[in-house]
């Protein structure tokens, strides 16, 4: 909205104008805000989405505030632990479906390795690989798809209902 016509407009006329600039910035804001990674739920960030045994997340081995019990004082220094990633068993790996995005969207697993993919979205999504004959059915909020890989390779996949989400899995020898 140009600004010049807001400034010549006077009354109830000016007070609309200012008030649909008014929403329309507040729409950007909040829809600016919901693409930050910041808008994703903590769970879904530090839940070890991705994680194969053995290896580690940057975000686990950064130290993280802790809530301390009301009368009690922090200490000084840095924690010397954080909480472990989820169990996964050996030779697996997991990918959350959140906010239309594959978390992580590379998987690095052993041959013989399964990926478990979780749908944490409110929207169905698949998991689609081409030309491989593996192909989830629509997964709803909370259903899950596992595959195991027994042939080395690289694995590209889509959500076959939205075809930008996609993610591979890289197995090794």
């Amino acid at each position: 909205m140009d600004t010049c016509a807001t400034a010549d407009r006077k009354g109830p006329a000016k007070l609309i104008a200012l008030l649909r600039l008014s929403v329309v910035a507040a729409i950007a804001v909040v829809g600016l805000a919901a693409c930050t990674p910041a808008a994703t739920p903590a769970a879904f960030r530090t839940a070890g989405y991705g994680t194969a045994a053995g290896a580690t997340s940057a975000s686990s081995s950064m130290p993280m505030p802790m809530p301390m019990p009301a009368g009690q004082m922090a200490s000084a220094g840095l924690a010397t632990s954080t909480p472990p990633p989820p169990a996964v068993p050996a030779g697996a790996a997991e990918v959350g479906i959140v906010n239309f995005k594959s978390t992580p969207a590379t998987v690095t697993i052993k041959v013989g390795g399964t990926v478990d993919w979780t749908n944490h979205d409110d929207i169905g999504h698949t998991v689609s690989f081409a030309g491989q004959g593996i192909n989830s059915k629509i997964l709803q909020h909370n259903d899950r798809f596992s595959h195991t890989f027994d042939t080395p390779g690289t694995y590209t996949y889509i959500c076959s209902i939205h075809p930008f989400m996609h993610g591979t899995v890289v197995v090794t020898g």
